[in-house]
């Protein structure tokens, strides 16, 4: 039963898209971005020496000790064995075995 005209010519009138909009959703603020860490001027990185035929590589797990080891890959190291990790009760230790690879001798000039 309808109780009054606006009623009666709504209920007559079939809902279109542009009638039942949805409600506008809220965009999240966006979150500033997270400042990376600037290494000191004055830290140099690392130095390695590439003479020693085997290397027990050891450290932190994190992104330095990774790059240390791809260093050493790049500069004609390979892995040899498996990795090892350890948990100091502090921070996780792991450590990666390489070697020097072979490289070929020289061909003897006449």
């Amino acid at each position: 039963m309808v109780n009054n005209e606006n009623d009666a010519a709504a209920a007559a009138k079939p809902v279109t898209k542009t009638a039942a909009k949805k409600p506008a959703v809220k965009k999240a603020a966006a979150k500033p971005a997270a400042a990376k860490p600037v290494a000191a001027p004055d830290a140099a990185a690392p130095e390695y020496t590439f003479t020693k035929r085997y290397k027990m590589l050891t450290g932190v797990d994190d992104s330095s000790f990774c790059d240390k080891v791809v260093v050493h890959l790049n500069n004609g190291y390979e892995l040899f064995g498996a990795p090892s990790i350890t948990f100091n009760g502090k921070d996780v230790i792991v450590g990666q075995a390489v070697v020097l690879k072979k490289r070929p001798k020289a061909a003897k000039k006449k």
